[in-house]
């Protein structure tokens, strides 16, 4: 039991990790989805939310139309 629940907290670190890693590369707050990725069950979520969006560091702002 003990085995299992170290093997989740590391995957659970490791999904914190990811989220923390895609929010930087694509230019949206580290610390806030680092924050909601450290949150059990809701963390799968944020990291396919991450895959999702846009990168805000290519695009840009408001374009002249």
């Amino acid at each position: 039991m003990n085995q299992l629940m170290t093997f989740i907290f590391v995957i659970n670190i490791l999904i914190a990790v990811q989220c923390y890693r895609s929010a930087r590369d694509k230019g949206y707050p580290c610390k806030l989805f680092t924050a909601l990725g450290l949150i059990p069950y809701f963390n799968l979520v944020v990291w396919v939310y991450l895959l999702f969006l846009p990168d805000l560091s290519t695009t840009n702002k408001f374009e002249p139309s």
